[in-house]
């Protein structure tokens, strides 16, 4: 797996919405990534201050398996709600690649 094309990939689908630092909460549209590997659902949303219930039902823990899942086909693991704001509307990633260098790139930048 590239580590550093994972990088990228996560600067051009997720930034918009996302950061992935050491410290801090995330940006207004999103909560921060970093840790967000082995994390329960919903946590993340719970520590940058957004709304956590939906995603914490789903009970999932957000193993690099699971990110896979997620990236391919986010609607297996969280099912879509209508007029849902948040990035589980995301539609997914076509090239499995993609996903596996962005899960990398997730995980081995968190220590996992």
């Amino acid at each position: 797996f590239n580590v550093r094309r994972g990088q990228a990939i996560f600067k051009k689908y997720c930034s918009q919405c996302h950061t992935f630092k050491t410290e801090g909460r995330g940006t207004i549209r999103g909560p921060n990534l970093f840790g967000v590997v082995g994390s329960n659902s919903g946590s993340k949303v719970k520590e940058w201050g957004g709304s956590f219930q939906r995603l914490e039902e789903f009970r999932v823990i957000w193993s690099k398996e699971t990110l896979l899942l997620w990236l391919r086909r986010p609607a297996d693991v969280v099912p879509q709600k209508r007029q849902d704001r948040s990035c589980m509307t995301f539609r997914g990633m076509d090239h499995e690649e993609d996903c596996a260098d962005l899960v990398a790139f997730l995980a081995n930048s968190q220590g996992c």
